[in-house]
């Protein structure tokens, strides 16, 4: 009896994965075939979104290398059949290239350039001064203008500065984590999981920094010395872009050209 089901479970599964098989095997006929078919009829199966992308490229191909109409659309057809197969899996074509219109643009007029990735330490770096210098001048502005509240109400630098730093590097790994890599993208649940949990340690972080113990190294400065702080804090991170040569949003930086 036990040797039936062990056969009956067996023979489950086989025709479970020949299912699977047989359905990765139309998704890559179906594949195939796009890679065949005519640039007219490709451009009528594209998104909204990817007509946008394809249309700012064709522009932006014109402008950056003086192309006629005719010519940067000849170059983005040579695009159509990779755009709509990874759009057939869920991958629009600004996730696809990782590049905006202008930025692939550019890569397709100089493609001996080669493409190298901004390390993630340097956009993090840049992620945290930036939110350094938000976080710090907005409390700094506020404060400013609160003359009627107690400093005590307010957050010490020491708060500001970290709470900056730490958001800073977070947008940077989250932008890591939505955006696809090889095809494959960190999972919803994960995603949540990993938001909820940098929240809650933040929560924790800034409730321990608010002790009166810990005010003697935390304390509230006045407004006009935290926007100082933060013209300080974006002057560094001017001169760290200019230095490492980063260009484009500190959460989707523009590959660096060598």
């Amino acid at each position: 009896m036990a040797e039936k089901e062990q056969e009956k479970n067996n023979s489950n599964i086989n025709a479970e994965k020949q299912e699977k098989l047989k359905k990765q095997s139309e998704v890559d006929a179906k594949d195939e075939e796009l890679k065949n078919e005519d640039p007219k009829t490709l451009r009528q199966k594209l998104s909204n979104k990817n007509q946008d992308y394809v249309f700012r490229l064709e522009k932006e191909l014109q402008r950056q290398g003086s192309l006629s109409h005719e010519e940067a659309v000849a170059m983005t057809d040579g695009l159509l059949s990779e755009i709509v197969i990874a759009q057939r899996h869920g991958q629009p074509a600004n996730g696809l290239y990782l590049a905006s219109p202008k930025i692939k643009a550019e890569e397709m007029l100089h493609p001996e350039q080669k493409t190298v990735e901004t390390p993630f330490w340097q956009r993090a770096v840049d992620g945290a001064l930036l939110y350094l210098a938000i976080f710090v001048g907005l409390f700094g502005v506020i404060a400013l203008f609160e003359t009627k509240q107690p400093q005590n109400s307010q957050m010490g630098i020491l708060t500001l500065a970290s709470v900056g730093i730490l958001m800073g590097v977070f947008m940077v790994k989250y932008n890591d984590w939505v955006m696809p890599k090889n095809g494959q993208r960190i999972g919803l649940p994960k995603l949540l999981l990993s938001g909820l949990g940098i929240a809650v340690a933040l929560f924790i972080w800034i409730w321990i920094l608010s002790l009166p113990a810990i005010r003697v190294i935390n304390p509230v400065l006045p407004g006009a010395v935290d926007i100082v702080i933060a013209a300080i804090a974006y002057g560094a991170r001017y001169l760290f872009r200019q230095h490492y040569h980063i260009t484009g949003s500190s959460f989707a930086s523009r590959p660096q050209r060598k």
